[in-house]
């Protein structure tokens, strides 16, 4: 999720998020098997769920930064950016509403959609700082990993990370830590397309089916994203 909003489409970064999208439907899978009780897992306490878990999540948001710093290359934001901002609150509501009318003790009120739509207008203000992203990407995340307070239970505060409570929801993404991933992704924007490295992501193309089909479903992962994340809680509810 997150695709760049430039004239000049990567095709290496929708291939990256072809693959962290299939990741995601496979842990999503196996999450809903774990509820239906038809395989024993802790996704919230056992090392390899939340590995696993981590590995999509930094995925998609760097690959969030890094489209931000390609859209801020342009003097004026083109409508495809305004556009994507409009269909990310909608989906993102529209998540919150169905997950509370399905699950309402674990329904999702500050998820990945939820970030990215914050992201995207917090990280374009940061794209100008470069070489300062990396430095805020580790602020960030050491701060939502080492900083817990009460004084961010409440639920208005609740979506920064900071809080003392421990979240009963199905996808939490708070600003903390998460936030920190699109600043490393700037900074990795910066670096890639502005300085050069890892030229691979400017000449990558798909030449196998395979690949071709991992760069289509990055291509429209937000739409993929929404619909399998209904299609999970409607066989929760249909099986459970």
């Amino acid at each position: 999720m997150g695709s760049q909003v430039t004239n000049q489409r990567y095709q290496s970064l929708d291939f990256i998020r072809g693959i962290a999208i299939v990741l995601m439907l496979i842990y999503h899978f196996c999450f809903g098997l774990a509820q239906l009780d038809i395989i024993q897992a802790k996704f919230s306490i056992e090392p390899f769920w939340i590995s696993f878990r981590t590995l999509i999540v930094f995925l998609f948001l760097s690959l969030v930064g890094i489209g931000l710093y390609l859209s801020s290359r342009n003097k004026l934001l083109s409508k495809a950016y305004f556009r994507r901002l409009a269909l990310l609150i909608v989906y993102a509501m529209a998540i919150t509403g169905f997950s509370y009318a399905i699950r309402p003790g674990h329904y999702v009120y500050f998820g990945i959609l939820h970030l990215i739509f914050v992201s995207s207008i917090l990280g374009l203000l940061l794209c100008r700082l470069k070489v300062v992203n990396l430095l805020l990407a580790v602020s960030f995340v050491l701060v939502g990993i080492i900083y817990k307070h009460n004084l961010f239970d409440s639920s208005v505060t609740q979506w920064t990370g900071l809080s003392s409570v421990r979240q009963r929801t199905d996808d939490f993404a708070p600003l903390f830590p998460w936030f920190g991933i699109v600043c490393f992704g700037i900074f990795a924007g910066y670096l890639i397309f502005e300085k050069g490295i890892a030229s691979w992501f400017k000449t990558f193309r798909s030449t196998h089916w395979v690949s071709d089909l991992l760069c289509w479903s990055g291509r429209y992962s937000i739409h993929i994203y929404f619909v399998h994340f209904q299609f999970f809680y409607v066989l929760v509810w249909f099986f459970g």
